[in-house]
């Protein structure tokens, strides 16, 4: 999986867990997250290394924080007050803009400080169809997304991503790793203390 899984991070209520972008970055970074789905709004930190992405966020008074991985359909839930891990399936809607999405530029933008080039989208793949507007730095960073995902069965998920206070970076591998000695639990255990509708990746 590579590109932009997005950001569409991250967050699909009440369709999947705030988790986001998979973003196509060359770079490390830390970033504020804006995420807007279907009106519902979640603001965040991420951090960022070339295939992998940590966010935090907080829902219903839990820190959680999401683990992706490029490479894999499987996202990871840490709640460190519980010592829990939950692993869960990455829903369509965050992993359609990880294809390889024609992106047609169109001009250049400067968002939050950092220079983009702004692209259109528009195409439809196995998921579903994706279109709209994706800001991208030079490194790759996505500063800004504004779409919608329209599944095979007809419905549309509204989406609106957007960073701000950039800060290229190492980041530390650590980061991006599931603590040890963690407990496992399904994601159907975590949804409802969440208000999320979560698929269970199953236990380790």
């Amino acid at each position: 999986m590579n590109k932009l899984i997005a950001p569409l991070a991250i967050m699909m209520l009440p369709l999947a867990a705030p988790a986001a972008t998979l973003t196509e970055a060359k770079v490390g970074f830390t970033a504020d997250r804006t995420l807007v789905i279907d009106g519902h709004v979640y603001q965040g930190k991420i951090w960022a290394t070339p295939g992998k992405e940590r966010h935090e966020q907080a829902i219903k008074g839990f820190q959680p924080v999401f683990l992706l991985d490029r490479e894999s359909p499987i996202g990871e839930i840490v709640l460190a007050n519980v010592k829990t891990i939950v692993q869960f399936v990455i829903p369509p809607p965050l992993r359609v803009l990880g294809h390889d999405l024609k992106k047609n530029p169109v001009g250049e933008d400067r968002i939050n400080g950092v220079e983009t080039t702004k692209y259109e989208i528009d195409e439809t793949i196995q998921e579903g169809h994706a279109a709209g507007t994706l800001w991208l730095s030079r490194d790759g960073i996505p500063m800004k997304l504004v779409g919608s995902f329209v599944a095979p069965q007809g419905k549309t998920t509204a989406v609106r991503w957007e960073l701000s206070r950039v800060k290229i970076g190492p980041q530390p591998a650590a980061l991006f790793e599931p603590p040890k000695g963690y407990s496992t639990l399904p994601a159907e255990a975590l949804a409802p203390l969440l208000g999320l509708k979560l698929k269970s990746a199953g236990l380790r």
